[in-house]
């Protein structure tokens, strides 16, 4: 019986996505800057809890960008589209969406930059 429900578990997880991304500004089109960013979402993160009076499981990435390496919330939702959160108070905000094309956007806040791109699995 634990076999089966594991394995039911492993099915309704799956995998992780392992995202690698190069990104250049919005609207650049001449000797543009390049950002490579890397992230990776568990799956088995957002998997229903096995227990109702479980508390709620925080689902995490660790990002890559650029050399920098930082935690921030995983993202998942509807048709494919994953990505990442990261709030720094008033040091600013960093969203990254994935479309399942591997299209990409990055907003950065508050410098109000948007850097756009293809990342692939």
């Amino acid at each position: 019986m634990r076999f089966i429900l594991l394995a039911g578990l492993t099915a309704i997880a799956g995998p992780a996505s392992a995202w690698e991304c190069a990104l250049t500004l919005q609207d650049c089109f001449d000797n543009c800057d390049k950002m490579q960013v890397r992230f990776e979402i568990d799956d088995s993160q957002f998997a229903p809890p096995i227990n109702p009076n479980d508390p709620p499981r925080r689902q995490v990435t660790l990002v890559e960008m650029d050399g920098a390496r930082f935690a921030a919330e995983a993202l998942k939702m509807g048709g494919g589209i994953e990505g990442f959160y990261e709030e720094a108070g008033e040091l600013g905000s960093r969203l990254m969406i994935v479309q399942p094309n591997g299209s990409a956007r990055l907003s950065l806040r508050p410098i109000n930059e948007v850097w756009t791109g293809q990342c692939s699995e």
